[in-house]
């Protein structure tokens, strides 16, 4: 991918804005759990065919606060990526609490790594 660059979640709303009043749209955000306990999101901007993709890198269970104040259309994006992977974000414009996507029913975060223990078989002889 081209045009990434890393920044920390505390600066994700500064670069948001920034982006807003340069004339960038949100195009959409990535998510991907990288199975070392922490998920990276990748957030795409585009201005005139160019796009920047903006990475934050947070641990499992770190808040992350939510860009739908600046960019409202992100309320979608975000509350897929809170429903499905797990991801902590905060202060989401409207926040569907679990279940944009997944009912009760359904298994919580369906697409972050669970750790599967397998039992030995013991072998009787």
């Amino acid at each position: 991918m081209e045009n990434v660059y890393n920044i920390s979640k505390e600066l994700i709303l500064v670069e948001a804005q920034d982006a807003k009043l340069n004339g960038y749209r949100f195009v959409t955000a990535s998510c991907v759990d990288l199975g070392d306990g922490t998920i990276d999101v990748i957030y795409h901007f585009d201005k005139d065919y160019q796009l920047k993709n903006c990475r934050v890198n947070v641990k499992k269970g770190e808040e992350m606060p939510s860009i739908s104040k600046i960019y409202f259309c992100a309320i979608l994006v975000e509350n897929e990526m809170k429903e499905l992977f797990g991801l902590n974000i905060t202060n989401i414009a409207i926040d569907y609490g679990g279940h944009m996507l997944l009912s009760d029913d359904e298994l919580n975060a369906p697409m972050s790594r669970q750790q599967i223990v397998i039992e030995q078989r013991k072998v009787e002889k």
